[in-house]
Formats: structure tokens, sequence, C-alpha cells
């Protein structure tokens, strides 16, 4: 069956843009019904810019609608649940935003609905379907630098305005959890982690209330040791890639037994490059041009949807299966009780 997924969106958010768009771009793959949104104000002028018949404030008649096949859940983390799970058991597939949910029962019961209903449950954790990222991850299991290896992650030193995806500890719980790719992501390149340290802390200066700065440290089952950083703690700054001249993932280093991998170029290139021990002239062995500093092409976003309507009508697994995507929430949580202890928390492998 090669029609296209009649498709509703819940949640015209921020968020919401390049979906639509890459919905509205692939229309013989997926026929956009209808949006939701609890302002209706936010619902009926998505509806309007990208010229969608039908909008509502109450995603459940989108989800009750036996028309629709599919529904992309886009709403705030704490919102995912619901109508996720709800969806499942109406018998449609479901293309949920990251992170899966803002806590970790909440997404184990995600991942059972789709289990008990026989539908696609996949999340949009977009660095698995990146091309750059991929070639990272290759480099890395190939063993082009030994195993096991140290990662090490530098993000963001500044964001200023404050969002309530980013800085309410209700609503989004922080940027660990808004930047659960990065939890995903390690997991998909390195297997099961084993132990999980961090220390966070809240130094916005504004009346916010999620945690903003951390460094977190992941010890996996195969040796490998990751290490994140990250602040999201200026203000007034506005929400351009911008951090004190520095860009959004200053530094990405990977040392391995036989060589190291690096991002930037040493002069402050958008280039991958790879060295090997062996090589004492001090040039890379090989070297990759990145689109974003982050590591996700913008082609990941088309991508990782275009991998959601072969999932429903090709009969494919997700990439990541909705067991494989609850680990990023396992990871966040474990930082956060690591953090509010001083110890390190042990998971089960």
């Amino acid at each position: 069956m090669n029609a296209p997924i009649k498709t509703a969106v819940i949640g015209c958010g921020r968020f919401s843009r390049t979906p639509l768009g890459n919905l509205k771009k692939h229309t013989e793959l997926f026929e956009l019904t209808g949006v939701a949104d609890i302002d209706a104000g936010a619902a009926r002028e998505t509806a309007r810019q990208w010229g969608i018949g039908r909008w509502e404030t109450d995603g459940a008649r989108l989800i009750d609608d036996p028309d629709v096949e599919a529904i992309l859940v886009l709403t705030p983390a704490l919102a995912h649940a619901e109508p996720t799970i709800r969806a499942l058991r109406a018998g449609k597939h479901v293309f949920c935003e990251k992170p899966m949910a803002r806590r970790t029962a909440d997404a184990r019961a995600m991942a059972a609905a789709a289990r008990d209903a026989g539908r696609v449950l996949q999340v949009g954790y977009v660095m698995r379907h990146s091309p750059d990222a991929q070639n990272l991850r290759r480099l890395i299991r190939e063993g082009r630098i030994g195993r096991p290896v140290f990662y090490r992650d530098i993000w963001a030193l500044a964001k200023g305005n404050p969002s309530p995806s980013t800085h309410d500890a209700r609503l989004g719980g922080g940027i660990i959890y808004e930047h659960a790719h990065w939890l995903d992501f390690v997991a998909f390149v390195f297997g099961p982690p084993a132990k999980v340290y961090a220390a966070t802390m809240r130094l916005k200066p504004d009346l916010t209330t999620a945690d903003d700065t951390f460094i977190l440290i992941v010890d996996f089952a195969s040796g490998d040791r990751a290490v994140w950083s990250e602040s999201w703690a200026a203000r007034g700054m506005g929400w351009d890639v911008m951090a004190v001249g520095r860009k959004v993932r200053p530094t990405l280093d990977v040392i391995g037994p036989k060589g190291s991998i690096h991002f930037p170029s040493p002069a402050g290139e958008r280039i991958l490059s790879l060295y090997e021990s062996a090589d004492q002239n001090g040039t890379p062995t090989e070297q990759w041009a990145w689109e974003q500093d982050w590591g996700a092409n913008s082609a990941a976003y088309e991508g990782e949807l275009i991998d959601f309507y072969r999932c429903v009508r090709e009969g494919l697994s997700p990439c990541p299966t909705p067991d494989e995507a609850v680990t990023a929430n396992v990871l966040a949580e474990a930082a956060f009780e690591s953090s509010r202890t001083g110890e390190p928390v042990y998971l089960e492998v």
C-alpha cells in the first residue's frame, strides 16, 4: 500500500514548523488532515498557514477520527505521554517529538502501548538520521581509533531568553531533557549505559526554575566513557546561535588507543578530523565537512519522517525502537539523581 498516510498533528508551537514543512513537502507520503492545539489561535493560524482544512483545540477529536491513520505529537514533553498512548490504543501510528516523555515511567508506558497495539511509535531523535552523526558513529564502532574511547562533548555556552521547554522545571525539565538527543545518540554509539555521574546547577539570572548548567559522565558496559557539559545560563542574548563568539558545539573530542577524532578544525571550521597515532606528522588522516555544529544535517529531519512512512507502510522497525528511546529518559533521571545525592547511579545493563 503506497497511498499517503492520513496524518494529523497535535501541538502547533515553535517546534511544529519543521515537521509541518516536511509533511507538506512530501504530499506523496503524507496527507495532512488536521492540526490541534489547546491555544485556538495557534491551531487556527497553523491551519491557515499550511493550507490545512481542519483545526481543533482538543487533539482527542483527531485521534478518535477513524480516517486518521497517524498522529504527530509535537506538544511540550510533559504532554507527550497522554496523546501518544491514546492514539496507539486507538490504532494510530505515532511520531513523537523528543524527548520521549518527561518521566521514565511515562516513556515505558508509551513503549508498552506501542507493543500492545502493534503500531509504530517513532521518537524524533534526529541524530540517528543524520549522515554526519552516523559517520562519527561509524568511525568509532569500526575501531578506527581503537576501543574503548573517551568521548568529550561541550555544547552551548549561552542561550539567552527564557523558554518553557528549557527553563521551566515542570514543563520541560531543563536542557538535559531539551537535548535528550545527545543521550540517545551516545547510547546509539556505545550501547547499554552502566553508570552515570552528574552535577547540575541553576545559574540563569532570571525567574527560571530548571537546572541550566551541568556536567554529565556516562560509563558504558563496552568500557567507553562519554562526558557532556553544557550551559544555557546567560540572559538577554536572544535565540540566535551565538555563545560569546563560539559555536553551538565549541569542542568534540574522541580519544582512543589508536588515534583521535576532533571537531571543529584547528581553524574553527565545521570539519571533523581523524588523526591516527601512528602518523607522527600531525596531519589528519581523513576529514569530513559538517553541515551544522551539533552534527544534525537538515536532511535528517526530513529523513526521519520518510523513515516513519516506511515503518508504517513497509513494516520496518523505527529507529530508535520505543524501548531504545526510553534509554535517554533513564539517563536523564539518573543524572538528576546523581546530582541530588552526589553519588554515581548504577544502571542495569
